[in-house]
């Protein structure tokens, strides 16, 4: 088998077990309250995500590759002949953001930018061992948060909490992004 469909393998398993942990609004809609009034909410955007930030940052929508899906985010264009802009899960000197919410009707992300602040539940890199409040993080190649180990890395995020195991594969981490593409740790 060669190693790209074995990735590929990987990739679509760990999607799979992402999606079934999430819940989502258009699907599941009597999970989640309505409210149409407005009046500004503050600083909850959206209550079924987990996140906070502020009423004054911007938020985007974009077409996705993958399942970015509460992970950092970089630009890419789309493999047909359109050349569209899209986003896919991604890190490192190519972080543009963070993904917050997916539509899979509208195959849309809506994306925060990293230059923004935003404290919410983010994907981690496996065995999140060692992880404690406090802890800097930065998101890696796959768009996953990762601790830092080094003065060589980029700092993304502040840990907030210990690193939570939903599955086998799946690790999350209260993390808060400090409105910055990144500061030399």
């Amino acid at each position: 088998m060669s190693d790209i469909t074995k990735i590929k393998q990987e990739f679509d398993k760990k999607v799979a077990e992402i999606k079934a942990l999430m819940k989502n609004p258009q699907q599941d809609t009597g999970l989640f309250g309505n409210s149409f009034e407005f009046r500004d909410k503050n600083l909850i955007f959206s209550n079924f995500d987990g996140i906070c930030t502020s009423s004054k940052d911007k938020i985007e929508n974009y077409p996705f590759k993958g399942y970015p899906y509460k992970r950092g985010v970089k630009f890419s264009f789309s493999e047909d002949s359109i050349s569209e802009l899209e986003v896919e899960a991604g890190g490192g000197e190519d972080l543009y953001g963070i993904c917050i919410d997916i539509d899979e009707f509208s195959k849309t992300a809506t994306v925060i930018p990293i230059t923004n602040n935003f404290t919410g539940y983010l994907t981690f890199k496996k065995n999140g061992n060692g992880v404690n409040p406090g802890d800097k993080l930065y998101f890696n190649q796959h768009g996953e948060l990762e601790k830092i180990t080094g003065a060589q890395k980029s700092i993304n995020a502040i840990a907030l909490s210990k690193v939570y195991k939903l599955t086998e594969d799946l690790f999350i981490v209260l993390a808060s992004v400090f409105g910055n593409s990144a500061i030399k740790g």
